[in-house]
């Protein structure tokens, strides 16, 4: 039964929050934290009353270390013998099957944590690599704006992914398929494909914007070149615009979206020039 207490139940998720929450890109990575601190709180609620033993402390850090090897023994094992596997590679013979279940699942969730934690160092790493040293006079939110500004989306994508990879084990050894910690990982996944997605689909979102505003940005110009005064090119741009949306889908240029019902405002219109230097 999964226990209900809060994420700092355990010195050790309330360890991780603290130093991870400090740093300027966790606000992108605040849900995938979130699910795997609850994964590693209720593993620690299951293997301990208490503080973690010595021996308990022991298993899990030696579980992570052995991950990748325990799982491909694990998966080629028809026994199903995932806690065999991990006592073996652990040292700790006396743990009992649960507990080397949960030392396993926290085993795949503190790898997940650190592919994001490795992402969110590399790309702080970055954005500062032009300066000796970061700066330490910097307001925090000035700091964060300018880290975030460096984020590669592809590069985030690739640290969901190993997110995911890390954690699908858990949800693939069938020993662990009915574990009340697997509906957990579960939910980690999805939220992280989910997030993935939502990436691509900015990225796509962008690309879409970015070859409207091209074509804008050449029909004004081509007004402009063609002696229109550049106080009525605006108007003219516009007009071009709702002519090209109020086309049937098959007879439109690639670049506008089928989605798309209606056109820009004039006065969205006027921005995209001024922002180009076409007014």
């Amino acid at each position: 039964m999964i226990e209900t207490h809060p994420i700092l139940h355990t010195a050790l998720t309330a360890g991780l929050l603290q130093y991870l929450s400090g740093q300027p890109l966790y606000e992108l990575c605040n849900e995938q934290i979130t699910d795997l601190c609850e994964l590693i709180n209720q593993c620690c609620v299951r293997i301990q009353n208490g503080d973690i033993s010595s021996d308990m402390s022991s298993m899990c850090i030696q579980t992570t270390m052995h991950e990748e090897a325990i799982f491909q023994y694990a998966s080629t094992d028809k026994k199903n013998r995932l806690a065999h596997w991990v006592r073996q590679y652990s040292r700790c013979p006396s743990a009992s099957e649960r507990d080397a279940y949960a030392a396993y699942v926290m085993a795949c969730a503190v790898k997940a944590l650190s592919a994001l934690a490795d992402w969110m160092r590399s790309t702080e790493d970055e954005a500062w690599s032009h300066v000796a040293e970061p700066p330490t006079d910097c307001p925090w939110d000035i700091y964060c704006l300018v880290v975030e500004g460096q984020v590669d989306p592809i590069e985030r994508i690739q640290a969901l992914e190993q997110y995911v990879l890390f954690l699908e084990p858990i949800t693939t050894l069938p020993c662990l398929i009915s574990d009340e910690l697997t509906p957990i990982a579960y939910r980690a996944i999805k939220n992280a494909i989910r997030t993935k997605g939502g990436i691509i689909s900015g990225m796509e979102r962008n690309e879409e914007i970015s070859a409207r505003d091209t074509e804008i940005i050449r029909q004004g110009r081509h007004y402009v070149d063609s002696g229109m005064s550049r106080r009525n090119v605006t108007t003219a741009v516009h007009a071009w615009l709702e002519r090209e949306v109020s086309k049937p889908p098959k007879q439109r240029a690639e670049w506008l979206t089928l989605e798309t019902e209606k056109a820009l405002s004039r006065k969205s219109v006027e921005a995209i020039l001024k922002r180009n230097f076409v007014l």
